[in-house]
């Protein structure tokens, strides 16, 4: 008994422990780069699966990469980013992030700053909720859901940087006053 009870202890402070994920919001971004931290030096996670999906012919299909399906008979690519997928920033402007999943060119999503100032996924145009994006120079469209998908970065290391720190002992008296 006494077992389980240490057993489920350590879990508890363990997951109590960990890093824990916040937004990242135009408020945090101003706090990072105030103290002169690159956005390019955080890592970034998704807070919501996104899926990328486009329609291939049948010549396309021989190089394709990603997951390739039948559905209604024609191909379809799918690329699935799953929820807190990392990412680093591969470049940024006032109010967006190109953030980049894998490694390859152009393989990036610009997420931008919405209305509650959280940096949230974005699209060439969105249509019943698809968003319409470029992805590995062709055209792709995030599925319903993957438009919820906004930005995260781990709270314990928001505020990393190189720190000079000293602690002043004080100085004492050493002799009496000088005699004559």
């Amino acid at each position: 008994m006494k077992l389980i009870k240490l057993a489920i202890f350590n879990i508890l402070l363990l997951t109590a422990c960990s890093p824990k994920t916040i937004y990242f919001t135009q408020q945090t971004r101003s706090k990072i780069e105030s103290n002169g931290i690159n956005l390019k030096d955080i890592q970034y996670y998704n807070s919501h699966q996104i899926i990328l999906q486009r329609n291939l012919s049948y010549e396309e299909t021989k190089v394709a990469s990603g997951k390739i399906s039948i559905e209604n008979g024609e191909f379809v690519e799918i690329i699935t980013l799953n929820k807190k997928t990392p990412g680093v920033c591969e470049s940024y402007t006032a109010n967006a992030l190109d953030i980049s999943f894998e490694n390859g060119e152009n393989r990036k999503l610009r997420f931008i700053m919405n209305q509650e100032k959280n940096y949230q996924v974005s699209a060439i145009e969105w249509k019943n909720k698809f968003g319409k994006v470029s992805y590995d120079t062709l055209t792709y469209y995030i599925k319903p859901g993957g438009e919820k998908a906004l930005l995260k970065v781990k709270k314990d290391n928001i505020f990393v940087y190189d720190k000079k720190e000293r602690i002043i002992e004080g100085r004492i008296v050493t002799s009496g006053p000088a005699e004559k």
